[in-house]
Formats: C-alpha cells, structure tokens, sequence
C-alpha cells in the first residue's frame, strides 16, 4: 500500500479485515498530509465536475484578481498547459453528464461506508450530520449556477433555497453583517463533516495496524511489475516485493505510475486552510460561499477557512498568502470574525482533468491497482474507495461499472 492519507488508510483497513497481508509506505505519518487539512466535508451530493461549459472562460478573469479563487504560478505555466486543455475539453455538457452519472455511482454508498468505518474505528463522535449551506453574494450569482441546482435536484437530491430568515435562524452570526439579505442560501441535507478529519484518518490507519497491519515510512521511488507481482525500492534502498500493490500516493503517483510506461495527467492543485482558534463567533453548520469559493466549517479545535485553486510544482514552497485571503473573504460574511490565534496550512490536491479518480488494476499490470485522483472529494470517498480496491483484490466485482475511472480513459 504506497500512500497513508484518507484513501491509503482506507485501504489497508478494508485489506487487513479480509485477512490480506498489508504493508502501508508513506514518507508522512497516516493523516499528516493532504487528508490533514481539508475542509472536513463529506459530500455524496458533489457530483458536479469542476469543468462544465463556460467554466474554462472565468479562469483569465481569475487569474488577474490577487484576491481570486485560483493562481497558476507563471513558473508552472508550461507544465499547466496540457492539463489546462484535457480540463477544458471534459467540460462538454455530454462529457459533463457522463461524470455525474459516474460520479452518482461512486457516491452512492459513501453514507454507508463512512458510517461503518467510523464506527468500527470508534471515530463517530467526530462526525456531524447537520448538511451544508451554500451561500451566493446576490441573485446574479445564484442564477449563474442555476443549472447545477436543477441538474442535481433531477437525480432526485433534497436541495431547498432559504428564506433570510430560515438563514439568520440556522446561523444567527450571518445576521450581523450589512448585505446579509443580499444573500442567496441554498440548503442541502446529505453533506456532513468531520471535526477532525487528520484524526480520523489516523484513527483509521491505528485500526488497520491494529489488526496486523505493517508501517514503513519512507517514499517509495521505483514501482516495477514482477511476474507474480511487483517490487518497490524506497529511499532508504529497501526492496519490496508484493502480489498486489495499491497506488494511493495522491499527487505523487502519476511520477510511480510512468515508470510502468503508464502516462496519467493527475495534477497537484493547491488548497490552503486557516483556522481560526477560539473563534468570536458561534457556527452550526458547513457554509460554502460559491461565490468566493471557499467552505467555513466548525471544527473540534476552531473554525477552519478552507480553500482557493493554485497550480504549482509540487516542491514548490507555499504561499501562505493564500491562506490570509481566506480571513478575508470569512469577513464578507461574519462581521469581526476574531480568534484567540491562527494556523495555516496547504495541501495538494490530486486532480484530474475530469474530476472523477482513478480507480481500479492497470490494464497491462493487473497486480497494480490505483486509488488516486480524488481531487476534492478524497475525504468523500476514501472508504468507498477502500471498500472496492479491497473488492477487487478478493476478485470480486465492485458495486459499479469502473471504467469511467480507468487510468488509460485519456
């Protein structure tokens, strides 16, 4: 098992149940890296793609606003490229709807799969099912995203727009603000959250090893197939050698997966948090500002800002000015939002082009399985994803047709 975030863990804890023989590989402790600092949302109903008609047009007018959802370092512009063109050509609305069907299929037994695994895990005190608000600054911006509402709510899921007043009433702190009525809220029940997401995984990962799995950590440099398996060497020169091997190192795992001759565009796309520790003001829910894009969620330590896009090299230092916007933009909302002191943070994302991961054995290597690209849904469908590469290791077959998710799709 190459990779310890939500995924890898998930992994390993699905494998050693079964009776398999694991070993996890990670440079970094199980939830220490990307799983660490997400915005803690479990989103089933989040099966729209981040490229759709017209989105590839807003990104100019991005790119010049400093304060802006998303920054491509000019240094990584050529790298970005290519990846920038797969985007925009899988935001066709034919391309568009066979994502959300598959992505409908992926989700569609996360509730179940996370409430097992928390439970079993004894992390279920950290999860809270309350759903999430999603905010639009004005009507304008509500009627811009219009579609997505009305496509989600034809696959049959529960979304209500708020009176100001059902808003104020579920989070009173809103009220404060001068253009709180200029705000248009939308509902949506299936979301929850975890207070701890970083704990949870670790949880998850303590539970595997628990049952016998083995913990090595270290990066894993080389992955080759094997006739009767594959073999890994690590940085320390350790040789590895496995009859099945998951690749669930996130960003890192296209750079694996070409040395078996296998090209995958999987991207780093940057996220950052600031938490807000002792926060001034009290809140009961996820709240997602569309406009602004980025999740405010109530957390066991605080409340954490998380969000923006950045395209960078992945060894490229952090720029924590992206974290700072994000107590600004919390402003636009929730007026003297204070702390008693804050943290920041970045991750990196691993994305696809097409927003969907990569999911199930190589076609050329079938001992090499992938379980990558989850890009801002790994938290989302780490168990599931778990609960199927465990599947196919078993040789049976998964709750849902794969290839939309094979690694070769482009």
């Amino acid at each position: 098992m190459i990779g310890a975030g939500i995924v890898g863990s998930s992994c390993a804890w699905h494998l050693v149940k079964q009776g398999h023989e694991v070993t996890v590989i990670d440079p970094v402790l199980p939830g220490q890296s990307t799983s660490f600092g997400n915005a803690g949302c479990i989103s089933p109903s989040a099966v729209i793609p981040f490229s759709y008609p017209g989105a590839i047009r807003q990104v100019p007018k991005w790119l010049i606003d400093s304060h802006g959802p998303l920054v491509i370092r000019l240094s990584h512009l050529p790298q970005a490229m290519p990846w920038l063109y797969r985007f925009w050509r899988a935001g066709s609305m034919p391309q568009v709807e066979a994502i959300v069907q598959a992505q409908k299929d992926l989700m569609a037994t996360v509730r179940s799969d996370y409430d097992t695994i928390l439970a079993e895990t004894r992390s279920d005190w950290m999860s809270e099912k309350r759903g999430l608000i999603m905010i639009h600054d004005n009507e304008k911006s509500y009627r811009g995203d219009a579609w997505q509402y009305e496509m989600r709510q034809r696959l049959g899921q529960e979304l209500s727009r708020l009176t100001s007043d059902e808003l104020f009433e579920m989070e009173p702190a809103l009220a404060e603000h001068p253009r709180a009525r200029d705000r248009v809220a939308v509902y949506d029940p299936a979301w929850s959250h975890l207070t701890d997401p970083g704990e949870v995984t670790r949880n998850i990962a303590e539970a595997a090893f628990s049952q016998g799995a083995n913990w090595i950590q270290d990066r894993v440099l080389s992955l080759s197939q094997r006739q009767d398996g594959a073999e890994m060497v690590t940085g320390n020169g350790q040789k590895l050698t496995a009859d099945s091997v998951v690749v669930a190192a996130g960003v890192w795992s296209g750079k694996l997966l070409s040395q078996l001759g296998v090209s995958v565009p999987v991207t780093a796309k940057r996220g950052y948090h600031t938490m807000v520790h002792n926060p001034s003001i009290d809140l009961n829910h996820p709240i997602m500002s569309v406009s602004q894009f980025f999740v405010i969620t109530p957390m066991r330590l605080g409340i954490r800002l998380a969000g923006t896009a950045e395209f960078a090299a992945i060894d490229s230092p952090p720029d924590y000015q992206r974290a700072r916007i994000l107590l600004d933009h919390s402003r636009k909302y929730f007026v003297g939002l204070e702390g008693e002191s804050y943290s920041e943070w970045m991750g990196q994302r691993p994305m696809m082009p097409d927003s969907k991961p990569v999911l199930g054995a190589l076609p050329n290597n079938p001992n090499i399985f992938c379980a990558f690209g989850h890009g801002h849904y790994g938290l989302t469908q780490g168990p599931t994803s778990g609960r199927i590469i465990a599947d196919l290791i078993a040789g049976r077959e998964p709750h849902l047709d794969l290839s939309p998710f094979a690694a070769d799709r482009f």
